[in-house]
């Protein structure tokens, strides 16, 4: 079975590459910009007080560690070198912050593994 066609501007993302590690960067630099430089503002109610008042909040909060799970099990399946393991637990408990340098090691190491059978 072939997998499905995409757009143009997301083939580039299908396969390890410079792209996809770009875009990893990217993500993981615009996290840690967040957590860094993001601030309580005034008024604000906390994420306490935020997840007793807010059904809405409460499943976003949630949705994370869905992802999150997901994303481990993604790394656990088809990751394959030894960071997939220790990664994967990471990122249950840290989330993005451990799970897109897993990510990233991984088709790193999938492009040295292209270029040495190739080259």
């Amino acid at each position: 079975m072939t997998p499905p066609t995409l757009p143009p501007a997301l083939e580039k993302y299908r396969a390890p590459g410079p792209e996809r590690l770009k875009l990893y960067a990217a993500l993981f630099v615009m996290l840690v910009l967040s957590a860094v430089l993001g601030r309580g503002r005034p008024g604000d109610l906390g994420t306490l007080e935020t997840l007793r008042r807010s059904p809405f909040a409460r499943v976003m909060f949630m949705d994370i560690g869905v992802l999150s799970t997901l994303g481990a099990l993604y790394l656990v399946l088809n990751g394959k070198t030894a960071v997939r393991v220790p990664a994967a637990l990471a990122s249950l408990f840290a989330g993005s912050f451990a799970l897109l340098p897993a990510l990233a090691w991984e088709d790193r190491q999938a492009m040295k593994r292209g270029e040495e059978a190739g080259g």
